[in-house]
């Protein structure tokens, strides 16, 4: 990471403060992203750059647990960055969904249209009734359960990086589990960890040297990395004590 990337995220991210895609829209913005486009993005658009977003500034993986629906053993895993982004970008144009011998038709949501709706009473239903676009359109309201479950798993279709589920076994008894990642909040989590272990870099080498916020962030990391470990270890020393005796 540049030492103007880590002086961005100093300036640019409001560390647990507020909603995971908010503070990430923020940071994007912050990166060089229009707002047409990041309203315009779909979700899975969106968790595209999140994946670049994570790899440039965290790297690594992303860790995570889900608790056995069986036994309720915690199981670790990594979400897989490399699967998702091998995944085809969203499909332009409509996802279409018989109903009644008619045929319902939906634009695919956008950011823009999470956020109007993240209000509602029911998102789900709202988000349907502003992303219908077809001439024939159905209340969503009004839709049986198993239309709306058509018309969800069109959308996945369209837009494959939009619904991050994660399949594996339990490491205990070896039922099968799904864990449904939310990708915003894993990655600014990671951002917050980041954050917060810039700062406690930035004060003990202010502290025991003197510097500035932009010459320690300057720093390549593994320098920076040596500094922090022997101010702790002079921290860590026991201090030699010398009796006095009077004149």
């Amino acid at each position: 990471m540049t030492t103007a990337s880590l002086s961005m995220l100093f300036d640019h991210w409001p560390i647990g403060s507020g909603a995971a895609h908010g503070r990430l829209t923020a940071l994007l913005r912050a990166s060089g992203a229009g707002d047409a486009a990041l309203a315009s993005d779909t979700l899975g658009a969106r968790n595209r750059r999140l994946i670049a977003l994570h790899d440039d500034w965290v790297g690594g993986a992303i860790e995570a647990q889900v608790a056995c629906t069986a036994c309720a053993t915690m199981n670790s895993f990594a979400v897989p960055k490399d699967a998702m982004r091998a995944l085809p970008p969203a499909q332009d144009g409509l996802v279409t969904v018989p109903y009644g011998g008619r045929e319902l038709a939906y634009r695919v949501p956008t950011m823009a249209d999470i956020e109007a709706v993240g209000d509602a009473a029911d998102v789900r239903l709202a988000m349907l009734d502003r992303c219908a676009a077809g001439p024939v359109r159905v209340a969503a309201a009004d839709l049986d359960a198993a239309a709306l479950d058509a018309i969800e798993t069109a959308f996945d279709r369209a837009d494959p990086l939009a619904s991050i589920v994660v399949e594996s076994a339990c490491s205990e008894c070896g039922v099968a589990l799904a864990a449904s990642v939310d990708l915003a909040a894993f990655v600014a989590t990671d951002l917050d960890r980041l954050h917060a272990a810039l700062l406690r870099d930035v004060d003990m080498i202010a502290s025991a040297y003197g510097w500035g916020e932009s010459a320690i962030l300057a720093l390549p990391a593994e320098r920076r990395a040596r500094y922090v470990a022997m101010i702790a270890d002079r921290r860590a020393a026991p201090v030699a004590r010398q009796r006095v005796r009077p004149l």
